[in-house]
């Protein structure tokens, strides 16, 4: 029961923190957190397939191949956070990003919620495997806001670029 209360608590609790952001930078990266939650969900259905951990509480049973909290809740949110603080500085979202990962596939969140709370158990893949991963889904997602910011600037910064051209 402590663990479904857990599991439901960093679903929602990360959502609740957008109250805090700015409408702007949640407009802004939304991609980006999509993305990230996209990738996540395709991870979680191979890595289920493939037998790299037994899911063993579930709050979503429609949606067990997945880690729902960490698809839809705290990945998400983070991304967005991540995001907002740092992007334009890449060594400090690569950082970041490595300590964040670090904190979820190896210490202390994959400690509590596998040793502690049994919510899975991992089997063919081993945390800092799953720490490599995270880090080079943090790259793509760094390439695609790149991507993202340049396609859509808006009229006035690509007249004021051509401008610049021409002078």
């Amino acid at each position: 029961m402590v663990s479904k209360i857990i599991l439901w608590l960093l679903l929602i609790g990360p959502w609740l923190t957008l109250f805090f952001m700015e409408k702007e930078s949640i407009k802004r990266y939304a991609p980006a957190a999509i993305l990230a939650s996209f990738l996540m969900a395709v991870y979680n259905v191979i890595a289920f397939n493939q037998k790299h951990w037994i899911i063993k509480v579930v709050i979503i049973p429609w949606l067990k191949p997945l880690f729902v909290s960490g698809v839809f809740g705290m990945f998400i949110i983070a991304t967005l956070w991540i995001f907002h603080l740092t992007f334009g500085k890449f060594w400090v979202y690569l950082v970041t990003n490595i300590v964040m990962d670090f904190m979820f596939a190896v210490f202390p969140f994959h400690y509590l919620l596998q040793e502690k709370l049994g919510v899975y158990q991992l089997i063919h893949i081993t945390p800092w495997e799953r720490w490599f991963i995270f880090v080079a889904f943090a790259l793509i997602l760094y390439g695609y806001q790149i991507w993202q910011a340049e396609i859509f600037k808006t009229k006035e910064q690509v007249w004021s670029r051509s401008k610049e051209k021409v002078r």
